[in-house]
């Protein structure tokens, strides 16, 4: 435990929980599990934000197609 004075009154606190730095790696290995398939979804979808400001009305519309697809794949 550690004490903090905090003007004229002293403040308990708690130490930090020790498991906190596997949640953390827990998190990390996480990232780095995504499936082959959900990386190429997310890269579609990049792709698909990235045509959406194409100044070609009809590459717009085809992005905004294939985005509403991916968000049926999706759910």
């Amino acid at each position: 435990m550690a004490y903090l004075e905090n003007g004229t009154e002293t403040i308990q606190t708690k130490p930090l929980r020790k498991d906190t730095k596997k949640k953390d790696v827990n998190k990390e290995e996480d990232l780095h599990a995504q499936s082959e398939e959900d990386l190429a979804l997310k890269q579609q979808l990049k792709l698909s934000v990235e045509r959406i400001y194409d100044v070609d009305l009809e590459v717009q519309k085809i992005a905004l197609e294939s985005m509403r697809i991916l968000a049926r794949e999706i759910s």
